[in-house]
């Protein structure tokens, strides 16, 4: 596992969503898992790929989703409609992206796939399983957990 990377994933994530949606109030303790933690109502899943490869799991349940995306529009919004689910790919592919930046500026190349937004609970299989590194996020809104997993290929 990345950790330096990981470490930048985190950062920027927390950057992004003080800027964007207020205050995030704490990272909890980080933990290291065998595979992902992502079981709640919306998954934005984000591959990487380039010198190393792997996902960035966004896992948070729908009241935080809404609430997220409705802070993001400046308006409330009844539930999950595509804007909602527009607003949190849009959230996730901000964070990411700023990471991927601060990586690349370091001489490294990795980019990253469209994010997919998933609602449902447990919806996703993995196929491949390595170290994760989950870190939970609070916000105003509610938690989101991000699951890290990326590897080197060399």
């Amino acid at each position: 596992m990345r950790l330096d990377f990981v470490r930048i994933f985190v950062d920027s994530t927390t950057d992004l969503f003080q800027e964007v949606v207020g205050p995030v109030a704490s990272v909890n303790s980080l933990s290291v898992k065998s595979s992902p933690v992502a079981g709640r109502d919306v998954l934005t899943i984000i591959g990487l790929v380039g010198e190393s490869e792997g996902r960035v799991i966004f896992d948070m349940d729908l009241f935080t989703a809404v609430q997220l995306a409705g802070c993001m529009l400046g308006e409330p919004s009844p539930g999950m409609t595509p804007l909602v689910r527009s607003s949190i790919a849009e959230l996730a592919s901000m964070a990411i992206g700023q990471a991927i930046s601060r990586i690349n500026d370091n001489g490294i190349h990795l980019s990253m796939s469209p994010p997919i937004v998933i609602t449902g609970t447990n919806l996703v299989s993995y196929d491949k399983c390595f170290e994760t590194l989950v870190a939970p996020i609070t916000t105003a809104y509610g938690e989101v957990r991000m699951n890290i997993t990326i590897q080197d290929l060399n």
